[in-house]
């Protein structure tokens, strides 16, 4: 597996051209080469999809941080400048809300650069040391939904099939109690009508259980199963047939787009 991961089989041009559209053009050929290697060190051992996309976006804005301070190789990149990096994502302004960017969002970076660590050490005996801590405080104020703020979500599920879908979607998340990641990460097959269950293949810590299906999660997933799911799968022809959501295109939806769907939908109500 070491010598697999330390062989590219794209060029490098191709990788350049990646990561540029990914809006940091980096320089360095050699932080090119170890994203690439890196990529690979995370699909070849099982690391969820996310996981595969982002992490390796999240160490390139590093790669830049180290970039703009002339240190174009990875071994001169100190546990000071890992500090330095995650102290600045500590000042960064969300744009959508206004506030600074969250503990949460400071700790992805740094769980990222902790997996490129651990590659480093494991494929090319390098040691780059990243213990350290995040800035903020370690516990969020939550945001909880009132009774009326959740009616107003459902009714914002109109008629047609994005609302068909919409409101599915609020049924498995609201309804069934799931995490985003465990409710995007859902197949058809685990829709369990007859044994009255919804199975969760890997939750928290990577384990299974099962989650009763009450009445209306199960009116609203079937509505959108057949008036919705069914019909757009018959016209796509490059579909993932698996995925219980799936996008216009035919590809199971993200994380992100469900958050970014009820982060918009919330706030058009709170203004109303």
């Amino acid at each position: 597996m070491k010598n697999f991961l330390k062989t590219h089989d794209l060029s490098i041009e191709t990788f350049v051209e990646k990561h540029t559209v990914r809006h940091l053009n980096l320089q360095s050929l050699e932080f090119i080469e170890y994203l690439n290697g890196y990529e690979q060190w995370l699909r070849v051992l099982g690391y969820a999809a996310s996981t595969v996309y982002y992490f390796p976006a999240y160490l390139g804005a590093f790669m830049y941080f180290l970039e703009k301070r002339d240190i174009m190789k990875i071994k001169k990149a100190r546990s000071t400048h890992v500090r330095w990096f995650i102290s600045s994502l500590s000042k960064k302004v969300n744009p959508q809300t206004g506030n600074t960017l969250s503990r949460n969002y400071q700790l992805n970076y740094l769980n990222a650069l902790k997996r490129f660590s651990r590659y480093l050490t494991d494929c090319h005996g390098i040691i780059l040391d990243c213990s350290v801590r995040t800035n903020g405080n370690s516990e969020q104020k939550r945001m909880w939904l009132t009774n009326e703020e959740i009616e107003s979500l459902y009714s914002s599920c109109k008629d047609g099939a994005s609302g068909d879908m919409n409101r599915a979607i609020l049924s498995v998340f609201y309804g069934l109690g799931l995490r985003r990641s465990e409710g995007v990460a859902l197949d058809i097959d685990d829709i369990q009508v007859p044994n009255g269950v919804v199975y969760i293949r890997k939750g928290k810590y990577s384990k299974e259980r099962y989650v009763p299906l009450n009445g209306f999660v199960l009116t609203d997933i079937e509505r959108y199963i057949n008036k919705v799911r069914e019909p757009q799968l018959n016209r796509i022809k490059q579909k993932e047939k698996r995925a219980m959501f799936i996008s216009e295109r035919g590809r199971r939806i993200t994380v992100n787009a469900i958050y970014n769907l009820y982060l918009f939908t919330y706030n058009f109500f709170r203004l109303s």
